[in-house]
């Protein structure tokens, strides 16, 4: 058993490390991201500063809450029987999720939707497909305790996490007061401190749009401007720099089975069959796609949404989103879009995986051929 004063000193020895994706500066840390596209004349018209990230103020970042929320990220102590952790489904080998159609929860079951990415989650107004968590912070605590997902109770994990002397070092260096510092709230907090460094803003496009003319390829940048022509109008949906306009559309993916209310599963939203907009970076490595996996590939993608998406449906879907019509493209034109979707891709942030995590289990992950 490692003594808690040693642990204490170990963790102190990591202060003024560096947090990924973030710099320090007027005595907090703040994403290079929202910073990086500041400051004078932009170098092209798409070079966009990142909004500011939700959350920050509420639960400020330090280098030893980041690494605690890695450690417990990928430690199965999260889990009702220790056997999944946040990364079984959101594994960073397989772009922040699990290459799955729908995702597999507690003893193997079958989930109801496609796991999320979490890069650039950060920035998102609403997590999950439906929208029904707003900050990380919030979005944490649901599959820890739901019966399907992690299956785990609040107060067992606390006292689970209380028996670890390591962990109860750890806490108490970030949150202090001792072992009163294990709370279900904390264990949220940091988790959502680790998973805002899962970032994504310097992809080729990114060096295009800071004035690399070179760094998108002739075909690319004919994708770009397809991108954002009024013939396709993707741009519309997914407008930089995120990528992705955080609202909620009804599009018409055709679905396997029982419809899914989507959005209006929320008591009070809508519309029925409306889910979150995703986000496009990395979009390449995180296939499949949509909020049931029903797309392989995003040639199939530009297919549906050219065929006009729910529209083309038998009978075509309810309620789709104005902004969804048919459009033309060659199979030319469709090659050059994804070799533009291709460059938004940047995994230079993706974390590494704990050698080992304090609870001593080992750290799970999804095989590497997706099961269905």
């Amino acid at each position: 058993m490692i003594a808690i004063a040693g642990l204490a000193a170990a963790v102190m020895a990591a202060e003024g490390a560096r947090i990924p994706g973030f710099v320090f500066e007027d005595g907090a840390y703040v994403p290079e991201a929202s910073r990086s596209a500041a400051g004078g004349a932009p170098a092209t018209p798409w070079r966009v500063p990142f909004p500011p990230m939700p959350g920050l103020d509420a639960n400020s970042m330090t280098p030893e809450k980041v690494e605690l929320g890695r450690l417990l990220f990928f430690d199965p102590i999260l889990s009702g029987d220790n056997s999944m952790a946040c990364a079984t489904c959101h594994d960073p080998k397989l772009g922040l999720a699990d290459g799955r159609r729908k995702g597999q929860g507690f003893g193997g079951a079958p989930l109801g939707r496609h796991s999320p990415t979490l890069w650039n989650a950060a920035y998102n107004a609403h997590q999950f497909w439906d929208g029904r968590a707003t900050l990380l912070e919030h979005q944490a605590p649901f599959p820890i305790q739901a019966p399907d997902e992690m299956n785990q109770d609040p107060d067992e994990l606390v006292d689970e996490l209380l028996a670890i002397p390591e962990y109860v070092a750890r806490f108490d260096r970030v949150f202090g007061c001792g072992q009163d510092a294990i709370t279900f709230d904390n264990v949220a907090k940091a988790v959502a401190a680790f998973e805002r460094t899962l970032l994504s803003f310097s992809a080729p496009f990114d060096r295009f749009a800071a004035g690399d003319a070179d760094a998108l390829t002739a075909q690319q940048q004919q994708g770009f401007e397809l991108f954002r022509s009024k013939r396709l109008r993707c741009i519309e949906c997914h407008p930089l720099p995120t990528f992705t306009d955080t609202r909620f559309r009804v599009i018409g993916v055709p679905e396997d089975d029982v419809p899914d209310p989507g959005r209006a599963k929320v008591p009070g939203e809508g519309p029925f069959g409306a889910f979150k907009v995703s986000t496009l970076r990395n979009v390449a490595v995180t296939a499949p796609y949509m909020h049931n996996g029903h797309f392989d590939t995003l040639d199939a993608i530009i297919d549906f949404y050219a065929d006009g998406a729910g529209l083309a449906n038998d009978p075509p879907a309810e309620n789709i989103d104005p902004i969804i019509r048919p459009f033309r493209i060659t199979n030319e034109e469709k090659a050059a879009v994804i070799a533009f979707l291709h460059a938004l891709t940047d995994t230079s942030l993706q974390p590494s995986r704990p050698e080992r995590v304090p609870s001593g289990l080992v750290a799970t992950a999804p095989p590497s051929v997706p099961i269905e």
